[in-house]
């Protein structure tokens, strides 16, 4: 039994308990923001497209109404011009031109279906005509007989305002919408009856199941016609324009829409029905929610075993037999803690080597009487702005003794000049004929290099000094040369009380000491190519011009410095390790650092190549195989916005090996490569398709017709039309 417990011990069900809850709560939270999100759009979304489509339908039903209208208008109009109905007020004979009216108006009846009848009344009631129902007189009053039942008429009422009316008329036994158009003349009245149960038939394909009810109502609210529950309907009073309006009634939405004058039609939309909807629509997922949550807890089983499980293997390996009462997190803990102390260690440990690397160009210069660089302007000195720039001067006072006054003075002189922080001025060396100083122009000033000879030259005239001034650089690294360039002026310094290394031109000679940018150049280039081999060749140039070279010290250093960096930051670019080249990189350091070129040359040669060999190494770590390249370049060579970026970015390689492996399997370019591939796709479609030129040249990746065309000819010496028509 004891055995058991401590079996049960071992294995840590509290961080167990945590995985497992972290995940299902995580789950049980997603599905409840799904289950939430998705009811209230589901309801947003269903509102808001019913709504568009009843006010759709509701405009486009007015829209065939009033064209309806129009209709019954042109109908008036021409019963207004009836010959029949003319001849009918201005001859004696009324009978015959009567029945030949009744006709008239029986045809117009019938090819328009929104008027159920017309009548027609001259001359106070003598002459009275209708289509379908008797119409009579009765004590100055006229009736209509609908299913034996008489209902008034307000015969002369309307129609002679100048106006179209609408009217309603009812009784308890009968209702009528009629129609009153303007009628020019007094003799006699035309008025129409409509239909309004044609107008609601009409409106039966816009029923849906949250439409309840569908109303025709007259300006006294009114219930003419009705399709659906019956219901009373918001007061006509408010509404407040002939635009469709929407009256919400707690469950329901109003939507009114005036027809006509005192005619309104009024659709009834009920939200609980709608939500009904949503709500079944919703409920019929929940099969699908059950599922989800079925494959999410098999997704937390597998989350567990992918990330506990190793984590439980990797704290048995770190116990390794020892004591195991703490937990995994302490195990991992003490672990990290450990791990991020000998980082910050070793972080701390390249800071002081950059800060040795930033000081060795310096210190190469600056002798025993040299001031010393603060650490806040080193940084300005090597992060400075891109428009920054470094000159070296070299002044002799005009009675020939350069004492610390005298140099103090200068300093003084040239902070004054620039107030502001953003530039410094150092003392390099103090000799007992002349003093030069590293002045670091800094600010936003345009022209900095006039700006600094006129001050020299303001200098020159108050002091009679004699000033030397070097060419100005951005980058730190050419301190040794800019120290160069003063040496050669200063040789010239009887010419004139002012020099300037830039204006000397061919005149300056060869009297500095030439720093080899050429074969710097070279290297860099071939390094940053990954022509491994051919650097190494390089290197060997560079070794040979410092052997026939008689350099100063800080020359020696300065350029097996630029050598180590070049190294370093293509090193970086690449993306391999620190770790894996640290030993060497430091030792190359040392030597460079601390010995003096000529005692340790041999040394610092071999720990360079030494470099550059595990650069080559950890490169070639980095399995790509061509085929994998070439299957990626086809199946994306037709998008426009294919590159050897995307291509390297796939791999997780930098752009310069990528073109370092295209070049070696493939043995050209990338960009030969790809258009090569383009160019074959493109004459294939040229000789089996009848596609446009302009579409083959979108379908091979390119956007710019006009230069696959010129690009095209150049290749083949003939234009895509050419090609396709067999032209050799």
């Amino acid at each position: 039994m004891e055995k058991i417990r401590k079996k049960l011990r071992m294995i840590n069900y509290s961080t167990l308990l945590k995985y497992f809850l972290s995940y299902f709560l995580l789950l049980s939270a997603l599905l409840m923001c799904f289950f939430i999100t998705f009811r209230h759009q589901l309801r947003t979304i269903y509102y808001t497209e019913q709504d568009n489509r009843i006010r759709q339908n509701l405009l486009l039903f007015r829209q065939s109404f009033e064209t309806d209208l129009d209709a019954v208008f042109n109908i008036h109009y021409n019963l207004c011009e009836n010959t029949n109905l003319k001849m009918l007020r201005h001859s004696s004979d009324s009978s015959w031109y009567s029945s030949l009216g009744v006709k008239d108006m029986r045809q117009f009846t019938d090819a328009n279906h929104l008027i159920s009848d017309i009548i027609y009344i001259q001359d106070g009631g003598d002459i009275i005509l209708a289509c379908k129902n008797y119409v009579y007189k009765s004590k100055g009053d006229y009736y209509i007989m609908l299913d034996g039942n008489p209902l008034k008429l307000p015969v002369g009422k309307y129609g002679h305002e100048n106006r179209n009316s609408m009217v309603y008329v009812k009784n308890r036994e009968s209702s009528l919408l009629l129609l009153f158009p303007s009628t020019k003349s007094k003799r006699y009245d035309l008025f129409y009856i409509i239909d309004a149960e044609e107008i609601t038939r009409r409106c039966t394909n816009m029923l849906s199941e949250e439409i309840s009810g569908i109303y025709l109502t007259d300006g006294e609210d009114n219930m003419i016609s009705f399709l659906g529950e019956s219901r009373k309907l918001p007061a006509s009073s408010m509404l407040r324009s002939y635009e469709l309006q929407r009256i919400d009634e707690g469950n329901d939405w109003i939507y009114t829409l005036p027809l006509h004058t005192n005619l309104d039609l009024s659709v009834c939309f009920s939200k609980d029905i709608l939500i009904g909807i949503a709500n079944r629509a919703f409920f019929d997922l929940y099969l699908v929610f059950s599922v989800i949550g079925c494959i999410g807890l098999m997704f937390i089983l597998f989350g567990m075993r992918m990330t506990y499980s190793p984590l439980y293997r990797l704290h048995e390996k770190f116990t390794d037999g020892r004591e195991k009462e703490k937990n995994l997190e302490t195990q991992l803990d003490t672990m990290f803690s450990t791990t991020l102390l000998e980082q910050k260690k070793l972080q701390e440990k390249i800071d002081k080597y950059y800060g040795i690397m930033k000081e060795s160009i310096l210190d190469t210069i600056v002798n025993e009487n040299g001031e010393e660089i603060t650490a806040e302007n080193m940084e300005r000195l090597f992060n400075g702005e891109p428009s920054s720039l470094i000159y070296i001067v070299r002044i002799m006072p005009a009675d020939g003794k350069a004492t610390d006054s005298a140099a103090k003075d200068f300093q003084d002189y040239v902070l004054r000049a620039f107030p502001d922080n953003d530039s410094f001025c150092v003392c390099l060396e103090v000799t007992p004929e002349y003093f030069s100083w590293l002045i670091y122009y800094g600010g936003q000033d345009r022209d900095k290099h006039a700006v600094l000879k006129e001050l020299m030259r303001d200098y020159q005239k108050e002091s009679g000094c004699l000033v030397v001034l070097s060419n100005g650089s951005p980058s730190p690294l050419d301190i040794p040369n800019l120290y160069t360039n003063v040496c050669s002026a200063w040789n010239h310094r009887e010419n004139a009380s002012v020099l300037f290394y830039d204006e000397l031109g061919d005149d300056i000679g060869d009297d500095g000491f030439p720093y080899p940018y050429r074969e710097l150049n070279g290297f860099a280039s071939r390094l940053m190519q990954l022509k491994f081999e051919e650097a190494g060749q390089a290197l060997g140039h560079i070794f040979a011009s410092l052997e026939q070279s008689d350099f100063p010290a800080f020359y020696y250093r300065s350029v097996l410095t630029e050598v180590l960096t070049t190294i370093i930051t293509d090193m970086n670019q690449q993306n391999i390790k620190f770790s894996a080249y640290n030993g060497t990189y430091f030792e190359a350091l040392y030597y460079i650092r601390s010995f003096d070129y000529q005692e340790k040359n041999k040394e610092i040669y071999d720990a360079l190549i030494s470099l550059i060999k595990l650069f080559e190494e950890e490169l070639a770590g980095v399995t790509i195989q061509s085929g994998q390249i070439q299957e990626f370049i086809e199946a994306h060579y037709a998008s426009s916005e294919f590159s050897i970026a995307m291509l390297a970015n796939r791999f997780h390689i930098s752009i310069a090996y990528m073109s370092y492996l295209c070049k070696k399997y493939f043995h050209e370019n990338f960009s030969d490569y790809l258009w090569n591939m383009r160019m074959e796709r493109a004459k294939f479609l040229l000789r089996n398709t009848q596609d446009s030129v302009e579409d083959i040249c979108v379908a091979v990746g390119y956007e710019n017709v006009s230069s696959f065309r010129r690009k095209f000819k150049k290749e083949l010496g003939l234009t895509p039309s050419q090609y396709r028509n067999g032209e050799e």
